[in-house]
C-alpha cells in the first residue's frame, strides 16, 4: 500500500496564503499491521481500550511535525460535521476569511474527495488569533487523518490510523429474525446477513426457526483513540436449535477459514477469497439489482472496498485473465477433477502471475472492483463443477481437493474462542 504526500510551494499574496502542486511523490509506507486485540476486556459500560501508545506497532507512521513559533498564540478549533454540512460552511463559522477558506479547501481536497463528506467527521484548525491557517485537520470514519500544514512548510498527507481492536460478546433471543434478535440485543446488525446465508445452506431456517432460540456472538470493534470506528468483525456465532447446537467460526487474521459445526462435529468449511469480507448476496434465485428481473445468481457476493486483495481459495492453475462480459475483469482458477473457481468485478489483476501458473491458496489474483455489470465494488466469487455452478457454501468438492478437514490447530482456537466469550458474556453480568 502507499501513502501519498503532496508537497505545496507557498505563494504570498495579499490577504493569504495560495497554495500550487509542487510534485506528487507516491513513496511505499510502512503502514501499521492488523490491529492488534487491547490487552483488557472491556468494561460492561463499553470503558475505553487499554491504552497502547507506547507499543510501536500502534506508532503514526508518519511523524508530525511541530507547529511554527506561533503556536504560543495558537487557537484551535474543532467541529463535528453534521448532516448537510459542508467544509465551506464550517471554515466559514470557523472565521476564516475567503483566501484561507479557499487555501483550507484545496489542501485537504487534494487528498480527500470533498464530495464524501459525512456526518460525523471532524474537522479541527489551528489558526493565529487573526485567523491565518498553521494546520487543518480532518479526521475520518475509518480513524485516517487528512493534515495539512501551512507553516513553516506547506504540505498535505493522510495519516493512518492508529487503531485498537476490542473484543465485544452479546446473547440474543430469536422471535421473528437474526435481524431482529441482534437488533433487539444491541448487537451489530451488519452480522444477519452472513449469519442467514451460512445457516440456511446448512439448516432450513424457515422450518427451524420457531421463536425462543437463544444466541450468542462474539466480534470485535476497532478504536481510534476514544472513537469507533470503521466496521466492527464477527469472529464467532453459536445458535441452540431443537436438534442441536450450531456454530460458526470465523476466519482469525491468520485463515481464510470459516467453519461450521454442530453439537462440536465440523459440517463443513468454506474458504473465503477476501480477508474479513461480507456476505452480500447468496447462490440462488434472487431479483438482479441492475435488470429488475428474478434470475438465478451462480456465485456469492462479497461486499469489499475498492483495491481490497483478492485471493485463490485453493490451489490451481490459472486458467484465464481478463474480460467477461457483465462480469467485467476475471479471473479462473482450475483445480483439477472438474472443479473451478471465478473471481469477477476486479478493478486490476495481479502483474507477476499469468495463464498456466500453478498458484497455491491464498495468491493473490487482483483487487476488488466494480467491473462490468456492477452497482458498487464487490467479489463475486463461483465454484463451478463440470462447467456447472454449485452454491460455493454447500458443495465439498473445493474443499475435498484441499486441506478442508479441521485440525487439531482449529479445535483448539474454537475452544480458546468459546472461553473468551464466556468470560466476556461474565464481565457483562
Amino acid at each position: 500500500m502507499l501513502i501519498r504526500l503532496r508537497y505545496w510551494t507557498a505563494l504570498l499574496v495579499t490577504g493569504g496564503i495560495a497554495f500550487s502542486v509542487s510534485q506528487l511523490l507516491d513513496e511505499p509506507a510502512n503502514l501499521p499491521g492488523p490491529a492488534k486485540e487491547a490487552a483488557a476486556l472491556p468494561s460492561p459500560a463499553g470503558g475505553t481500550a487499554q491504552d497502547t501508545s507506547g507499543d510501536d506497532d500502534f506508532a503514526v507512521t508518519t511523524p508530525v511535525a511541530d507547529l511554527p513559533e506561533q503556536a504560543a498564540d495558537t487557537v484551535s478549533w474543532s467541529r463535528v460535521v453534521d448532516a448537510g454540512g459542508s467544509l465551506s460552511g464550517l471554515l466559514a463559522e470557523a472565521g476564516l476569511d475567503t483566501d484561507a477558506s479557499r487555501d483550507v479547501t484545496a489542501a485537504i481536497g487534494s487528498e480527500f474527495d470533498l464530495r464524501q463528506l459525512k456526518p460525523g467527521q471532524l474537522l479541527s484548525l489551528k489558526t493565529s488569533p487573526a485567523g491565518t491557517p498553521y494546520t487543518a485537520t480532518l479526521e475520518l470514519e475509518d480513524g485516517s487523518r487528512i493534515l495539512a500544514r501551512f507553516a513553516p512548510a506547506p504540505s498535505v498527507e493522510r495519516l493512518a490510523p492508529d487503531l485498537v481492536s476490542v473484543p465485544r460478546a452479546g446473547e440474543a433471543i430469536v422471535k421473528t429474525s437474526i435481524f431482529g434478535a441482534l437488533e433487539a440485543a444491541g448487537i451489530p446488525t451488519r452480522f444477519a446477513t452472513d449469519l442467514e446465508l451460512i445457516l440456511d445452506e446448512t439448516f432450513d431456517l424457515r422450518t427451524q426457526l420457531s421463536g425462543g432460540e437463544h444466541m450468542r456472538v462474539m466480534w470485535r470493534e476497532y478504536r481510534a483513540g476514544d472513537r469507533v470506528v470503521g466496521e466492527p468483525t464477527i469472529d464467532f456465532a453459536q445458535l441452540d436449535l431443537n436438534d442441536g447446537r450450531y456454530e460458526i467460526l470465523w476466519p482469525d487474521d491468520n485463515s481464510r477459514r470459516t467453519q461450521i459445526m454442530k453439537d462440536g462435529e465440523l459440517l463443513q468449511t468454506f474458504e473465503q477469497p477476501i480477508r474479513g469480507a461480507r456476505l452480500s448476496s447468496a447462490f440462488g434465485l434472487r431479483m438482479h439489482p441492475i435488470h429488475k428481473t428474478k434470475r438465478m445468481h451462480s456465485g456469492l457476493d462479497f461486499a469489499a472496498e475498492q483495491g481490497a486483495p483478492v485471493e485463490a481459495t485453493q490451489a490451481g492453475k490459472v486458467a484465464f485473465m481478463g474480460e467477461r462480459s457483465g462480469y467485467g475483469t476475471v479471473v479462473e482458477v482450475d483445480h483439477g477433477s472438474g472443479v473451478q473457481t471465478l473471481y469477477a468485478h476486479l478493478s486490476a489483476l495481479n502483474d507477476a502471475i499469468k495463464v498456466g501458473d500453478r498458484i497455491t491458496a491464498g495468491t493473490e489474483l487482483g483487487r476488488a472492483g466494480s467491473t462490468g455489470t456492477s452497482t458498487a465494488p464487490h467479489l463475486h466469487y463461483e465454484i463451478r463443477v463440470g462447467g456447472k455452478a454449485v452454491s460455493p457454501l454447500a458443495d465439498t468438492r473445493l474443499r475435498d481437493l484441499g486441506t478442508g478437514a479441521a485440525t487439531a490447530g482449529s479445535v483448539t482456537r474454537l475452544s480458546s474462542v468459546k472461553s473468551k466469550l464466556d468470560r466476556l458474556l461474565a464481565i457483562r453480568g
